[in-house]
């Protein structure tokens, strides 16, 4: 029988795509950013989320994520709440200290108002299609820094090469690269990861004994370059989006089970002082999305200079009104993503 070569993605034919994202692990994570993809992407290959945590949707009474309205709108019914807890806090911080509480009383008593405060207030990720070394490809999300790093890199890219950097191709004059995401963290604490984007690159030694150093633009698979349009994620359909109004009804719908867990929350009434802190636990979390089959432009010209990349959220709490570390608080987003990975494709 003839050896024949099979170039259908046979994800494509299954009932449905299955969702599939990379995890930035502690050390050294390889990957070649793919090119922009889908109707609404602009030219850009990465899309800008504000996600909010943590609510229960009142149609399906599912806990799930939704897109913060700050960046459509302008305005946010959850960080104008967080905005308002966070000034309660600091009024409830201020009346203790008045009261002789030390930092260690006011801390605890705090726990529960803080807590929900950190689980609401919106999380701000940057979502790419990436290719790794196995030729798997998948939805590689960054933090702000990550973020940042990358497309310094690829700026760097274009400079030295006037080629695009997440080109599916791998020619001399036509080629993108692989970047290395560099995770790092000494003590284990979620706020002291800290993470930075090279390109990769190999040690060459010249025929007169000195070492140069060349990136790497090795080929993507080739059922990657001929499938991209079956294997990408139209990214700018990862999170459904609502209207503030909706958004609204939504967090509204919510108070009263976030008042039994947090009775600090209930707005309407003066905090007691005096009585034991409850600590709000976090709702399970359920990610759901449709990516799209639309396919790439046939000419790329990327864009990586986006001027709202700077994380816009709730007020920062006042020094007298300390967030307290707890168990739930996850400041890292891959952390914070670790539960969604093993519900994305249920």
């Amino acid at each position: 029988m003839t050896n024949t070569k099979i170039k259908i993605n046979l994800d494509s034919l299954k009932s449905r795509k299955e969702w599939k994202r990379h995890t930035v692990k502690d050390g050294h994570n390889v990957y070649r950013v793919l090119p922009p993809f889908g109707a609404t992407s602009n030219g850009y290959p990465y899309r800008k989320w504000q996600i909010v945590w943590g609510l229960i949707d009142p149609e399906s009474n599912r806990a799930r994520p939704f897109a913060d309205t700050l960046m459509a709108e302008k305005r946010s019914p959850v960080i104008e709440f967080v905005n308002e807890l966070k000034a309660r806090a600091e009024k409830m911080s201020a009346a203790l200290t008045a009261n002789g509480a030390d930092e260690v009383e006011i801390s605890e008593r705090l726990k529960g108002i803080n807590t929900l405060i950190n689980d609401l207030n919106p999380r701000t990720s940057y979502v790419y299609n990436a290719c790794d070394k196995a030729g798997e490809v998948g939805l590689l999300e960054l933090k702000s820094t990550a973020h940042k790093d990358m497309k310094a890199r690829m700026n760097e890219y274009i400079q030295d090469y006037n080629q695009d950097p997440t080109s599916l191709n791998s020619a001399d004059d036509d080629s993108g690269v692989w970047f290395d995401v560099i995770r790092t963290n000494e003590t284990g604490k979620f706020r002291d990861t800290k993470y930075a984007v090279k390109k990769v690159q190999t040690k060459v030694k010249g025929a007169t004994g000195g070492v140069s150093f060349v990136d790497d633009r090795s080929p993507l698979p080739e059922a990657v370059v001929e499938n991209y349009e079956n294997l990408a994620y139209d990214l700018a359909s990862l999170y459904q989006q609502k209207t503030y109004d909706e958004l609204k009804g939504i967090l509204e719908a919510n108070l009263p089970r976030l008042i039994e867990l947090c009775p600090d929350a209930d707005l309407s009434k003066e905090p007691s002082l005096s009585a034991t802190p409850v600590v709000a636990a976090p709702a399970k979390t359920t990610r759901t999305a449709t990516p799209a089959a639309a396919k790439p432009a046939t000419k790329v010209a990327i864009k990586i200079d986006d001027e709202d990349d700077e994380e816009v959220t709730a007020a920062p709490v006042a020094k007298t009104a300390p967030v307290v570390a707890t168990t739930t608080e996850v400041a890292d987003a891959d952390d914070f993503m670790a539960e969604a990975d093993r519900i994305l494709n249920s």
